[in-house]
């Protein structure tokens, strides 16, 4: 996800403070923060961390089609971008014609630049309020052209969230807890040297409802089916391959709630689930062969919902600690209590706020500065 997410979660959870610190340790490929390929059907693969992460990079799927490569985003940094080139010219010799940016969100769309420095006739395609929202450096926390002292900035912040989860690490009282805070230390470090020098540029193209790359082998549809985990997330889909990519509209192990439309991603969601696809490859997390959890995250929406409308004469507080998410933790988290926390804070906390806003008919901004 963007930096604010991230940056909001780790407040709320660990009352952070800054301290300086840089760390130039290399990050360990084990850890499962670098992307890897996964075959998907013959010329199609998805790009996807190995692991849950909680400084993700979001999925690309790579579409090999008669004349050239369609990739399904662009990956989070400049880093990301640079390393996602060298794998696509390992899948194909093919160039990338196109790239579809799914949504705004930083780890979908902050490795474009990197990509079209490879590839600079590539199209760039997106809703037009996926685009909008591109074009606001402010908004994405990112400059759109070099900016030494903001890059400076970010990465001071970066490195000290790194530091500082470091010294979490110490205090956890569990071995397993340690581990996993030492651990994303680390990725926090290999963020901020991946996010070292990362532009958010607009997409030169969009589309309202529906856009067509056409191709006798593999041809792509991209459709615009309704707000859900932001107000323009952009749907793929592969007919005769039968390949659904979806991305923040359903990933896993659970979804994201950030200033999300609650209602109106039910609705999406209801709409997916009756394709005939045969894989579903989503925004985060391995390609699935079925829709179980489309399911799972209608119920969490549905059951939220539920939950939340009569409450909403209540303060936000009182109507968080009044949600019972026992049944949605076991589902998406298990008896894994790092999951289950990151549960809680990109998941339970948030979905609440945006499906509160809802029940009191105020308005719900997309904006990384609210």
């Amino acid at each position: 996800r963007t930096m604010k997410f991230l940056i909001r979660a780790l407040l709320a959870a660990l009352a952070l403070v800054a301290p300086a610190f840089a760390d130039d340790t290399p990050l360990d490929p084990a850890a499962g923060y670098f992307q890897i390929v996964h075959s998907v059907v013959p010329g199609v693969w998805v790009l996807t961390q190995p692991k849950f992460q909680v400084q993700p990079d979001g999925n690309v799927t790579v579409i090999e089609q008669s004349d050239g490569l369609v990739l399904v985003d662009a990956g989070g940094s400049a880093g990301s971008g640079r390393r996602i080139v060298e794998m696509v010219r390992g899948l194909s010799a093919k160039p990338v014609k196109a790239v579809i940016i799914s949504q705004w969100h930083g780890d979908k769309a902050q490795g474009l630049t990197e990509i079209l420095k490879a590839w600079p006739n590539a199209r760039t395609i997106s809703t037009a309020v996926t685009q909008a929202h591109l074009a606001k450096p402010a908004t994405m926390n990112t400059p759109g052209a070099p900016d030494a002292a903001a890059n400076d900035r970010q990465q001071k912040l970066i490195k000290a969230f790194s530091a500082q989860l470091a010294n979490v690490a110490a205090k956890q009282s569990t071995a397993t807890m340690r581990d996993h805070y030492a651990e994303l230390s680390r990725v926090m470090a290999q963020w901020a040297r991946d996010m070292d020098g990362t532009l958010t540029i607009p997409t030169r193209e969009t589309f309202a409802e529906h856009l067509a790359i056409d191709d006798p082998r593999a041809p792509v549809r991209v459709m615009f089916l309704g707000r859900a985990d932001t107000d323009g997330d952009a749907i793929v889909w592969l007919p005769k391959q039968r390949i659904l990519v979806t991305g923040e509209t359903v990933i896993l192990p659970f979804p994201y709630g950030f200033q999300s439309y609650p209602s109106d991603w039910i609705g999406v969601l209801k709409k997916l689930r009756v394709m005939p696809f045969r894989i579903l490859i989503p925004g985060h997390g391995l390609p699935q062969t079925n829709g179980v959890q489309i399911d799972h995250i209608l119920a969490a929406l549905e059951d939220i919902r539920a939950q939340v409308r009569p409450l909403a004469n209540l303060t936000l507080e009182q109507a968080q600690a009044g949600v019972d998410a026992t049944t949605q933790r076991h589902i998406f988290a298990g008896d894994d209590p790092w999951l289950a926390h990151w549960f809680d804070e990109f998941w339970l906390k948030p979905i609440i706020a945006s499906a509160y806003k809802e029940a009191k008919g105020q308005l719900i901004v997309q904006d990384l500065r609210g």
